[in-house]
């Protein structure tokens, strides 16, 4: 008996511990809170910018904000939010890297974050893997789609979309 609690409280620990996150993958989802990147789709124009960095925004416009990331040389994305009377209804991240096998390696990690988050996927004919959820904040149906699409591209590349599917 006493054998076995310690090895029952090992598993306990090393069963209940999520899967480490590549630097990569929390770089871009920066907080796990809201749909992406702390952002919940129903926000403000105004909450947006507050959880952005400013030093990053190009474009700046009363119904789109969109933000451009290096992560190092070569390697970047972007992030683009719409609104619509100034209530968030897409998310649009951009991927771009030299190597193709970061792009796959950070779908899988979403792919698996997702799944964990959201349950079961499902695989669209487009080639994007897609999720339901809904806004906690206007309570209309999200769909959160993701694709690495790097042989089209021709260098690794990764397009997360999240939207407002009662827009």
């Amino acid at each position: 008996m006493k054998k076995i609690i310690p090895i029952a409280l090992l598993l306990l620990i090393f069963g209940c511990t999520s899967k480490k996150k590549s630097p990569l993958f929390n770089e871009i989802i920066k907080s796990e809170k809201g749909h992406f990147r702390g952002v919940e789709l129903g926000a403000t124009i105004e909450e947006v910018r507050l959880l952005e960095n400013n030093d990053f925004l190009l474009d700046d416009m009363p119904q789109y904000l969109h933000y451009d990331y290096e992560i190092s040389m070569g390697n970047s994305y972007t992030v683009t939010y719409d609104f619509t009377e100034e209530v968030l209804y897409e998310i649009e991240v951009a991927a771009y890297f030299d190597v193709v096998d970061d792009a796959k390696k950070l779908m899988q990690e979403y792919v698996d974050y997702f799944n964990e988050k959201l349950g079961n996927n499902k695989k669209e004919e487009d080639g994007f893997i897609t999720w339901k959820t809904t806004s906690n904040l206007n309570k209309h149906k999200v769909e959160i789609a993701i694709k690495e699409d790097s042989e089209k591209c021709g260098y690794g590349c990764l397009t997360i979309i999240i939207r407002d599917i009662e827009f």
